[in-house]
């Protein structure tokens, strides 16, 4: 997700196994009820949010592909020994502030006993047989699942956050720090301002930061947040438990999965909503130049099972700060999530004016990806699956590198074993068009040297501990 190179990653698609419905969508539109003001005394009506990764969504919250909307869940009886939630612990933490996953969401339900603080946090482990068998042990081009061929601790994740209080003027709040290989990853291509002799700034200064933001919303739908922020650029996140499938596409590693800056929002009749975001660049805490980019966003809920986004991104993210070297990409999003089968689809186009290239030549890059789910059994113990082919055009190795054409399947079998428990098992083909090679195979594991391979088989197998608490009632 660097200007060279992409070696981030983002469906936020909920691979979040669900009890009694599907997967818990990242917070999906609110169903309103009436009632005058918010209550601590009542118990907040819980929701059955489909977990999916979706676009990143109106409600300014994180977008895993749009679940359908949530259903009142039935009360669990006292004698029930399998008091399972329905939906993945921490689905809407995955998705706060994420434009993409709740998009349309009712600003003012004024539902009742609502909790506003929540805190939690994740557990990745895994283990990923690679047929090419790196003596590196890297997964080259994404930083979710960045190694292999060993048992890896590969997120660890702790946050705690403050949602808007419905129908009041509320302030919004978040802070999320990591750990693992997945969090060096993600900032492996800060800048460092200054070159060697920068301080204050870096991949040592923010690999431990996931999220780090403060704001506002109002009772009419404004929002405006500050400070390091979900990107809801791309279908998927990089907490990796609250995605369709376990591994990202191309796509995700080539976009931001963080911003920092400011974002403002304003949501209309609940199904609609602009965005402004005001940031330091293309995934980054410390700016590479001396002007901030723009991004302008739209999300769309058509119904509670369907909804659209798109987000266009305009600005310098090269030293050459005069327009005609700015910056093109526009991400166009679309699902649609019922409570046992969903589908979603993306597509990217980008263009770099490389202005500090002889003659300037327009770098293009291209991507389009399709993602679906399915509940195979169960409705407190589960088994989904998700299939998710891609393709990937990056005709001048603007992205990644090497000029290619990346094509790229994941197939997904997600197990709830507990309420906080996830077990997955995934297998994923991906093959490179360069004549040279692409992927790091045996001792080749230099860019660009020899013996680089064409094509990569890889099996993971992960476990996810997952923990929410919602907690406070006081009034807003």
């Amino acid at each position: 997700m660097s200007p060279t190179t992409s070696s981030f990653a983002s469906l936020v698609p909920l691979v979040a196994l669900v009890g009694a419905t599907p997967w818990a969508d990242a917070l999906g539109p609110w169903t309103p009820v009436p009632a005058e003001d918010v209550r601590v005394e009542a118990e907040p009506p819980q929701t059955d949010a489909p977990v999916v990764e979706s676009p990143k969504g109106a409600s300014g919250r994180p977008a895993v592909v749009p679940s359908a909307a949530p259903v009142p869940r039935k009360p669990a009886s006292d004698d029930d020994d399998e008091r399972v939630e329905p939906a993945l612990p921490g689905t809407d933490a995955a998705a706060v502030n994420n434009p993409a996953v709740a998009v349309g969401e009712p600003m003012d339900p004024h539902l009742p006993g609502f909790k506003p603080w929540e805190v939690g946090g994740f557990i990745d482990v895994n283990y990923a047989y690679n047929s090419n068998n790196p003596d590196n042990h890297v997964y080259r081009g994404t930083s979710v699942q960045p190694r292999t061929g060993e048992f890896t601790l590969n997120h660890a994740v702790a946050y705690i956050r403050r949602d808007p209080i419905p129908g009041h003027f509320s302030p919004l709040f978040e802070f999320a720090a990591q750990g693992g290989p997945a969090a060096e990853a993600l900032v492996a291509y800060e800048p460092n301002p200054g070159g060697a002799n920068g301080k204050f700034a870096g991949p040592e200064v923010w690999k431990h930061l996931s999220r780090a933001n403060i704001g506002f919303r109002t009772r009419h739908g404004t929002e405006m947040v500050v400070g390091l922020q979900l990107s809801p650029v791309g279908i998927g996140i990089h907490w990796s438990p609250y995605n369709w499938n376990y591994t990202v596409t191309w796509q995700l590693n080539s976009v931001p999965y963080y911003l920092s800056g400011l974002k403002l929002a304003q949501t209309f009749r609940d199904r609609h909503q602009v965005q402004l975001w005001v940031i330091n660049g293309w995934q980054l805490l410390a700016d590479n130049n001396k002007a901030p980019s723009v991004m302008l966003g739209y999300t769309f809920t058509a119904s509670e099972k369907f909804n659209l986004a798109e987000y266009v991104w305009i600005g310098p993210e090269q030293a050459d700060m005069r327009p005609r070297a700015w910056r093109l990409f526009s991400d166009s999003q679309a699902v649609y999530n019922t409570e046992r089968f969903g589908i979603g689809a993306l597509f990217d186009v980008g263009a770099d004016p490389r202005t500090d290239l002889p003659l300037s030549p327009w770098q293009m890059w291209m991507n389009g990806a399709v993602f679906s789910r399915w509940r195979v059994l169960g409705k407190v113990r589960t088994w989904d699956m998700a299939l998710r082919p891609e393709l990937f055009w990056d005709r001048d190795g603007r992205m990644f590198g090497v000029p290619q054409t990346l094509i790229s399947a994941a197939f997904t079998n997600n197990f709830r074993v507990f309420n906080n428990l996830l077990v997955r098992l995934e297998y994923r083909y991906d093959h490179s068009t360069s004549p040279n090679g692409f992927f790091y195979r045996g001792p080749a594991i230099v860019d660009g040297g020899p013996g680089l391979a064409r094509d990569q088989h890889t099996v993971f197998f992960a476990i996810a501990g997952v923990f929410a608490h919602r907690f406070g009632g006081k009034r807003g």
